[in-house]
C-alpha cells in the first residue's frame, strides 16, 4: 500500500479550502459595514450622554436651550442642539410657561456614516425651595 496523497485528493482539498476562505471573506465583507454604522450610533449615544451629564450639572436657573452647535476636537464632525422646556407637574411632556420642572433633551446627528441619523435622550430636572 502507497503511503501519501494523490494528486487528485491535493487538488480536491485545496478547492474546499478555497470555497471556504471565499465564503468567510464574504461574510468579513458582508459585516465590516455594519460594524462602521453601529460604530457611528454608539459614538452619538455617548457624546449625547456625555453632553447631557455635562448639562446638567448647572443650577436650575442655568438650565437653558443650546441652539446647533458641533463638537470640538476628535468629534468636530458631530452636531448638538439642547432643547430645554419647563413642564406640568402633572405631565412631564405638556409644556407650560414655568414650572419646577424642566424637560431637558439633547440631540446629537453627524458622523463619518449615516449623517442624516439623530440620536435624543431626554431628562426631567426639578428644583426645590426649603421654605
Amino acid at each position: 500500500m502507497k503511503k501519501g496523497l494523490s494528486l487528485v485528493e491535493v487538488v480536491i482539498g485545496l478547492t474546499v479550502i478555497g470555497i471556504a476562505f471565499y465564503l468567510l471573506i464574504a461574510v468579513f465583507v458582508a459585516i465590516v459595514p455594519r460594524t462602521v454604522v453601529i460604530e457611528t450610533f454608539n459614538k452619538k449615544n455617548y457624546l449625547a450622554q456625555e453632553k447631557m451629564e455635562e448639562y446638567l450639572t448647572r443650577d436650575f436657573t442655568g438650565i437653558i436651550s443650546v441652539g446647533a452647535a458641533a463638537f470640538t476636537g476628535d468629534f468636530s464632525n458631530y452636531n448638538y442642539q439642547i432643547v430645554v422646556t419647563y413642564v406640568a407637574t402633572n405631565d412631564l411632556n405638556a409644556a407650560v410657561a414655568l414650572s419646577p420642572y424642566k424637560n431637558v433633551k439633547v440631540r446629537v446627528w453627524g458622523g463619518p456614516v449615516d449623517t442624516a441619523g439623530t440620536v435624543e435622550i431626554t431628562s426631567v430636572v426639578a428644583t426645590y425651595e426649603v421654605q
